[in-house]
Formats: structure tokens, C-alpha cells, sequence
């Protein structure tokens, strides 16, 4: 059992278990080259998870393809750099197209005793997007789900390791809509890695997708319940 279970419905992620997801997370992140790294806090002590990547999106959208609403449109609209790629290289893209730095960080939450996604977006001449052009950039289907539901509503705040202001989806209910996730997984009998599972579910509503590979990874020896927390560092 990687998660503690609060009545008969509600999983709720312990710190050490966070990290240790999170290890692993890194690990195969390292293996594929996905740009994951595990930052510390010097002050705090405390730590996090880390990625930096960029999108290219096209300044000028036709009329007819804004009326239009599908994968393929927004695949063209939205091309993801790879993250070796310097700042210079990046900007030397077509004048046509903007170039837009994303950086996310997971961070754990005593509070929600959950994973909480930060993230912030700024242009290359480092002008922040501001909320309303965050709001735009969200999928027209997520959108709808956002005007929903509480739990992924997209809000600005301090960073509480870093004091910085960030944009974060609000964890109010990820242990209720993981608890349905995990319960399905374990009937299964797969391995789940909660951090896998969890960002694979809220990334995407601002732009984070995860390689498929992260799916398929096995069961690791210190990801037992009985394991010993080694330190990320």
C-alpha cells in the first residue's frame, strides 16, 4: 500500500512517500532524458521537482483555424522545444512565432498531504504571462472542466520554498479524484507510482504531457512498503 487511507475513500500521500515517488520519478526522467531534477531549498531544506521547457506557438492564427477546435490544429499551433536547446537557438525561430519558457515545479503539501503543481511562463525578452493569457493557452476542453470543478482551478501565489509569484492548481480536491485513480490501479494489482498518475492527470490542463514510457515502469525494491528513504539530492 504506497498511500494512507482515511476512512474508506480518501488516499492521502505521506512526505516520505512523496519523495520516494519521486526518486523514481527522476530516475526514469534521467534514463529518457525528460529535463526532471529534484531542486533543495538551502534555506528550508526542503525540496522539490523541476522542469524547464519551451513552446513555440504561432503568432499569427488564421480566423478559420481559430474557430476550429482540434489535436491536430493545436499540435501545429503549439511545437515543444527540446530543453537542451539555449535561449539564442530558440530565439532564432520564425518571426511568425513566439517563443514561450514554462517551468513547473511539484511540490508536497503538509497541508492537503497531496502533490501541488506550480509553474510559470514567461517570453523570452522576459515578460510574465499574465493570467488571462495563461487562461488562453488552456485547451478549450480543459477549460470547460476548470469552470467545473474546484480542484484544478488555476490560481496565482507565492512560492512557498522560493517566495516568487507562481500560477498553481489548486489541490483543494487531487485526494479525491487520486483516491477513484489509485483504487482502479490496485484492483489491478499494477504498480502505481502516485506522482506518474497524478501529473499525468493535471499536466496536461497547462501544457505538461508525459512521455508513455513513464507508464510502463516496474516495481523497484524501494518502493515497498517497507523501504528505507534515501535522500533526494
Amino acid at each position: 500500500m504506497s498511500c494512507s487511507m482515511a476512512g474508506e475513500e480518501d488516499f492521502f500521500l505521506e512526505e516520505k512517500r512523496f519523495k520516494q515517488y519521486c526518486e523514481e520519478f527522476i530516475k526514469h526522467s534521467q534514463q529518457i532524458g525528460d529535463g526532471w531534477e529534484w531542486r533543495t531549498s538551502k534555506d528550508l531544506g526542503d525540496g522539490y521537482l523541476s522542469k524547464t521547457h519551451f513552446q513555440v506557438r504561432n503568432r499569427n492564427i488564421p480566423p478559420d483555424l481559430k474557430e476550429k477546435n482540434s489535436d491536430n490544429i493545436e499540435q501545429t499551433l503549439f511545437t515543444h522545444v527540446e530543453e537542451s536547446l539555449a535561449d539564442s537557438q530558440v530565439a532564432g525561430v520564425c518571426a511568425t512565432e513566439e517563443v514561450i519558457r514554462y517551468e513547473y515545479h511539484v511540490l508536497y503539501s503538509s497541508s492537503y498531504q497531496a502533490p501541488v503543481l506550480y509553474f510559470r511562463a514567461c517570453f523570452l525578452d522576459g515578460r510574465p504571462l499574465t493570467l488571462d493569457e495563461i487562461w488562453k493557452s488552456v485547451h478549450a476542453c480543459y477549460q470547460a472542466r476548470l469552470l467545473e470543478g474546484p480542484w484544478d482551478t488555476i490560481t496565482q501565489q507565492e512560492h512557498p520554498l522560493l517566495g516568487q509569484p507562481f500560477f498553481v492548481l489548486h489541490p483543494c480536491r487531487t485526494n479525491e479524484f487520486m483516491s477513484s485513480i489509485l483504487a482502479s490501479s490496485q484492483k489491478q494489482n499494477r504498480h502505481t507510482n502516485y506522482i506518474i498518475l497524478w501529473l499525468s492527470t493535471v499536466g496536461p490542463v497547462v501544457g505538461l504531457n508525459l512521455p508513455l514510457s513513464y507508464a510502463k515502469l516496474a516495481p523497484e525494491q524501494d518502493t515497498n512498503a517497507d523501504s528505507v528513504e534515501r535522500p533526494l539530492s
